[in-house]
């Protein structure tokens, strides 16, 4: 059998196994907004989610989170260049100071989760996290990315590793690699204490299809098996509150609005649409494992 048809039926057969494998059925991706939609237009007032962890985003769709500790703060997402005053002015609106963050970190490296990290880096003094994957797409703004970027670099001042604790004094965030969307995307975990009672925090980074063929890419060869052992590590993980780097994906929206309503923070308690969501991200990259052998095929 000549190389070419090895290849072919490796894909296949590995196609065949993904799906065999699934327990997804026919679970459904969260899908995002229309450009006009509120999600995507309406400034967000910034509000306490559970315990010390604080919604600063511009958006729903543009989230940027801030994790306080007794020994200073962490924001995750910077979203745009042009975010980063209103995210400023969101922490200050909670009662912080910017000043007090210590560290800055983009749970994936594409424009709208770190192209503010320059800025806000100037205008707080904080130090750039990133995972060793998304160092270099980081500092050149997407120029050698596999799906080629175009944001306002910024300097990596330490790269932390997956299973890595961040610790804030008496707060800490412990930083998962969940690789796919990019090489180096990251997930978040924290214990919330609310009322007496813990609650496993999980903020996922993403794991929407970025670019394809998802089998073989020539810029990414390994990103079918970054995804599936992203995938088995998600649903491995515990999870009671659901949040994530856009607000679609959790339903944020109509979460605040629950919030405000008298919920309060058992609105983001949500295991369940935790699951449904990694379900639905799961069979569209089975979907489209299958797709690309059945092509190999014909």
């Amino acid at each position: 059998m000549v190389m070419g048809e090895v290849m072919k039926l490796s894909k296949i057969v590995s196609a065949f196994l993904f799906l065999i494998y699934s327990v997804v059925a026919m679970a459904q991706a969260p899908v995002s907004p229309p450009a006009d939609h509120p999600d995507k237009t309406e400034q967000v007032e910034p509000f306490n989610v559970i315990d010390n962890i604080y919604f600063v985003g511009r958006y729903v769709q543009e989230g940027s989170y801030l994790v306080t500790g007794s020994e200073g703060h962490l924001l995750i997402d910077t979203g745009y260049d042009e975010s980063v005053p209103i995210i400023v002015a969101n922490i200050r609106k909670l009662g912080f100071n910017p000043d007090d963050i210590k560290y800055i970190i983009g749970a994936h490296a594409h424009s709208d989760h770190l192209d503010g990290h320059a800025r806000m880096q100037e205008m707080t003094g904080a130090s750039i996290l990133s995972s060793a994957p998304d160092v270099e797409v980081t500092e050149n703004g997407g120029a050698t990315d596999f799906r080629p970027g175009n944001w306002r670099p910024s300097k990596v001042d330490r790269v932390v590793e997956d299973g890595e604790v961040i610790s804030l004094g008496d707060a800490s965030v412990t930083v998962h690699y969940t690789p796919g969307h990019t090489r180096g995307a990251v997930s978040f975990t924290m214990n919330a204490v609310e009322e007496g009672q813990n609650y496993n925090v999980i903020l996922m980074g993403g794991v929407r299809i970025a670019a394809r063929p998802v089998f073989g890419h020539p810029q990414y060869p390994n990103m079918a098996s970054d995804f599936a052992s992203t995938f088995e590590k998600l649903k491995k993980m515990p999870v009671d509150v659901y949040l994530g780097s856009h607000g679609y994906w959790y339903g944020l929206g109509e979460k605040m609005k629950r919030m405000k309503a008298g919920e309060g923070f058992r609105a983001f308690i949500d295991p369940e649409g935790y699951k449904r969501a990694i379900d639905g991200w799961q069979q569209q990259f089975i979907d489209q494992i299958v797709s690309e052998g059945m092509e190999m095929a014909n």
